[in-house]
This record gives C-alpha cells, structure tokens and sequence, in this order.
C-alpha cells in the first residue's frame, strides 16, 4: 500500500507540471480543452500500472512451504545382533552293549515321546543270564522258607551262622538278579526326551559296539538362540528381557523369545559377551544350526523428540532447521541424536514438542523472507497411519542422522 501511495503522488505531480507549462506556453486567448487530454493519459497510466507493480513484490515476498508439528515418541533401546540357533536339549543315543542290531523302531526324522524305545541289539545271551540269575534267586528263597518253617516247630534244628547264611544268600541272588535285569537295557536305545530323531548310522543285522553312535535326538521345542553383544552393553543385558528373531527360511516371520542367560565375564579372545535366548518352537520351524537375526530389547518407553530428515539442513558441522513464526520463517540451531530409519530423526536440543518445522520449500528461504503454508498430503496420510499405531515403541539405530549434509 505504501508503493502504491508513493506511486500516485509521483506521478500526480508531474502531471500537473505538465498542465502547468502548457498553460503557461499558450496565449491567454486560446481554448483551454485540449490540455486535458495529457492529465486523463497519466491519471490512466497510474491506476492501470500500480497493481502489476504490487503483485510482483508480493510474488517474490511469500514463498509456499509444507510445515510438520515436532513430536514426542516412544522409543524402544534394541541392539541386533547375529547367532544361530541351538536345541537346548540334545543326546547322542547309543548301546551300552557291544551286539548286533535286532530292531530300529523309527525311521530318519521321525520325532519321538519321551520313555520310547527307538532300537534293539540281539540280547539273547543276556535274557539266558537273567533267566538263571532268577532261578537262583528262587531257589534261594525257597530254602531259606523252609529253614524258617523247621525253625519254628524245632527252634535248635539249625545255628544262627548257617540261618543267616541263607538269608545272605537270598540276598547275593536278590542283587545279581537285579543286576542281570538292569543289563536287559544295555540292548535297548529309549527317548530320554521328546524330540525329533536325526538320520541312523546303523541298519538292522550291523554288529554295533558299546558306545558307537547311533542316531542324535534333539528337543526342538523350546529351542535356543546364542550370540554375543559389545562388552559396552554387558549392564544393559539382563535375564528376562525380550528378543524379536528372525531366520532366513521364514523371511519376516518374527519368533519371540526370552533371555535365559547372561554370561557374567566378557570373553577374553571376542572381547563380547554371550547370550542365551529361549524360543518357542512348536511347529518345529526352527531348526539347530540355523543363522538368524536378532533384537534385544533392553528398555522401552523412552521418550524422544522427532524431526523429519527433509527439514534438517547441513552447514559444516552445524544442523539448522525453519521454524515457524506467524507469517515468518525463523532458522533454528538444533543438536541430533541417532535416526529411526523411516525419514526421522532424534533432536535432543533445540526445538520443543509442537513447534512447526519446515518440511519442503526451504531451499528459497532466507532470514526476512514471507512464508505460506500449504497443506502437505502425503504427510496428512502418514499422520493418520501414525496416530492408528500410536502406543508402538520405535526402535532406534546406533548411527546418527547427517540427513541434509548434502
């Protein structure tokens, strides 16, 4: 307005000088009408001309910008890490005898309930010796019967010595009885768990020595997941805390599970620390010797204020972005801490939960320059999916934001 004003005066001026020296110039006698036409040319100019010269000092003033509100989210303390997978119970299953092989129960893979027997080796020369050694004992009992009997109707027939040697003998046939039918298991391979076989080294009819391998059984639910985290995190890693893995069979697919063990020393050849994790496994999916990927969660609910990437700008080592002010844009010096690796990252100083950060457009700003905020569609989208999963903890890399160094 004030432009404009200016404007008018000007040109209002001369042309009244120019009607001035036209009236001066002509004789007194003359008519006067035609030295209007100039004043009607200029007055004509003036207000045809003052808005063009408005609208382009407007048009280089005000500069169309996107704005989003600073945020406060909560924030998941996770480190990933690299292990494989372990089943927390496993047994190699073998004879206790040196025999031929007589029966295998199950095939490669099979899985197997606890108490079954998976194998046999030919016992034959050990069920004889078992039979025997229960005739003896028999035999035993019955002549220690009897003496008891004479003893009660003829308590001097016999000494205390001999009684108490046939009670001694009882008790040796009683013993290698026993003996002979715990050796009735050196022939026999049984599940000490649930769990699913391996392949058998062995066919029915192959003579198989005591303690030779036969087959491996693993327990695979639960199973285990082992790794190792930085020394730096041996006080943040506790008993109990949880764990998101995930194994290249499945792709995405996460399975759950718990730390069950800390190591208390740092390994002196790694200088890191191992970890034990519990998964559950019913589906028997996870398999020993499988690489996976893990995260630890170590805290949750950490609160954090958010930036978008695009609104930080890079000046040598110093970070700055656009608040807004009114109708203004005012740079603003701001401290960042680790990004979340979906366009945001972590501001640790210098902006407030609610302040309006510049998001596009800030590439025309300068110190005195005029904004407009136009409405940011994909951001208004965003906004909405972000409220709908509002109570989700994020989880934050270990690498800071140098977004905008460009």
């Amino acid at each position: 307005m004030f432009i404009q004003t200016m404007f008018t005066q000007r040109v209002t001026k001369r042309a009244r000088s120019a009607c001035d020296i036209s009236f001066k110039s002509q004789p007194h006698n003359l008519p006067k009408a035609p030295l209007i036409a100039p004043l009607t040319f200029l007055l004509a100019s003036l207000f045809t001309l003052t808005p063009i010269a408005v609208s382009a000092a407007d048009k280089i003033d005000v500069i169309p910008v996107t704005v989003e509100a600073i945020q406060e989210t909560a924030f998941a303390d996770v480190v990933n890490e690299v292990g494989k997978i372990n089943a927390i119970d496993s047994a190699i299953l073998n004879f206790n005898a040196s025999e031929k092989i007589s029966a295998i129960h199950f095939s490669n893979g099979d899985k197997v309930t606890k108490g079954q027997v998976i194998a046999e080796q030919d016992n034959t020369k050990a069920k004889a010796d078992l039979d025997k050694a229960k005739s003896t004992l028999a035999l035993a009992k019955t002549k220690l019967e009897r003496i008891e009997d004479l003893l009660i109707k003829e308590p001097f027939a016999l000494s205390k010595q001999d009684v108490d040697e046939l009670r001694e003998n009882v008790n040796l046939a009683d013993a290698d009885f026993r003996q002979k039918q715990a050796t009735m298991n050196d022939y026999l391979i049984k599940a000490p768990f649930d769990g699913q076989l391996t392949s058998f080294s062995q066919s029915i009819g192959s003579q198989i020595g005591a303690g030779t391998a036969l087959v491996t059984l693993y327990s695979l639910n639960p199973v285990e997941v082992r790794y190792a985290i930085s020394q730096k995190d041996l006080g943040k890693a506790q008993k109990g805390q949880k764990v998101n893995v995930t194994v290249e069979a499945y792709g995405n697919k996460v399975f759950n599970g718990l730390v069950n063990y800390v190591a208390p020393a740092v390994d002196e050849s790694s200088g890191r620390v191992e970890v034990h994790a519990a998964l559950d496994n019913p589906e028997f999916k996870l398999a020993p010797g499988m690489f996976a990927n893990i995260k630890q969660f170590y805290s949750n609910d950490i609160k954090h204020l958010l930036v978008p990437q695009n609104s930080i700008i890079a000046n040598n080592d110093e970070r700055f972005v656009w608040l807004v002010r009114g109708d203004s844009a005012v740079k603003q010096v701001v401290k960042l801490a680790q990004n979340t690796n979906d366009g945001y990252a972590v501001v640790t100083e210098g902006l407030a939960e609610g302040d309006l950060v510049v998001k596009t457009g800030m590439q025309n700003l300068k110190a005195d320059s005029k904004i407009k905020v136009i409405q940011d569609k994909s951001a208004a989208d965003k906004a909405t999916v972000s409220s709908a999963n509002s109570g989700a903890a994020v989880a934050l890399s270990a690498e800071p934001s140098t977004e905008g160094a460009e």
